[in-house]
């Protein structure tokens, strides 16, 4: 594909491969905001069991397994940073945590302030995806809007992705054969992601479901879609 920006191209990964690639090359001490573990933490995916060995810090704002500190992140930065014994992370691990805080723009300001020196964060977060509260849910975030809440940090990758059912499929767009942070052509995201149909196809889905017949809001349809974006502290 063409674009205006110089050839476009889809590149097919996984997010199992670029977590793995990230926790080979990382450097401690690291820190997982929203670490308390659910049932997808469980195994050798979890975090915690793919960096073993390492100084290791789980941070939640609520008590439970995975969590070795309980903070909330959009917390004033002196109080969090006491409550993490003023220590600075080579690594911070964020998934799926700034679309259920009240203060994004705080939230992220703490952890770009907690990073050591030439520290990494990897964040991922719904870009579309159906409510879920934990305990509520707020935002949803486009990777301009993510890097609008990082000013101070340099991004050096992104991808979509997109889980579930055994699912795990990821996505980055190249231009010229690299990732291009700076022109990435997002036009094209419709032509990947998004699902039309006919309107007679459309309502005999919507009657067709098992359970209850589901709403016609439009004749478009999209999936769950996250962003994933890792920026690095100067």
């Amino acid at each position: 594909m063409q674009g205006n920006a110089g050839k476009i191209d889809v590149v097919s990964t996984t997010t199992a491969a670029e977590t793995a690639a990230l926790a080979e090359r990382a450097a401690g001490p690291v820190l997982q905001v929203g670490a308390r573990e659910t049932v997808v933490d469980r195994g050798p995916r979890a975090w915690r069991q793919m960096l073993a060995g390492a100084d290791f810090t789980g941070l939640d704002v609520a008590d439970g397994d995975g969590v070795d500190v309980v903070a909330d992140l959009c917390w004033p930065f002196e109080r969090l940073d006491t409550a993490l014994g003023g220590r600075r992370y080579g690594l911070i691990l964020c998934q799926h945590v700034l679309e259920h805080v009240k203060r994004p723009f705080d939230a992220a300001g703490n952890l770009a302030a907690l990073l050591a020196p030439g520290g990494t964060l990897y964040v991922a977060t719904p870009w579309v995806q159906a409510f879920h509260g934990y305990p509520d849910d707020y935002w949803r975030f486009s990777f301009r809007g993510l890097l609008e809440l990082f000013p101070g940090l340099r991004p050096v990758d992104m991808y979509y992705s997109a889980t579930g059912s055994g699912l795990d499929a990821a996505y980055k767009i190249t231009v010229d054969g690299r990732v291009d942070l700076d022109r990435t052509p997002f036009e094209i995201e419709g032509r990947l992601f998004e699902l039309s149909f006919p309107q007679h196809d459309n309502l005999a889905m919507l009657r067709d479901q098992p359970e209850q017949p589901k709403l016609p809001l439009a004749r478009r349809y999209l999936p769950a879609i996250f962003v994933n974006l890792v920026l690095q502290a100067a």
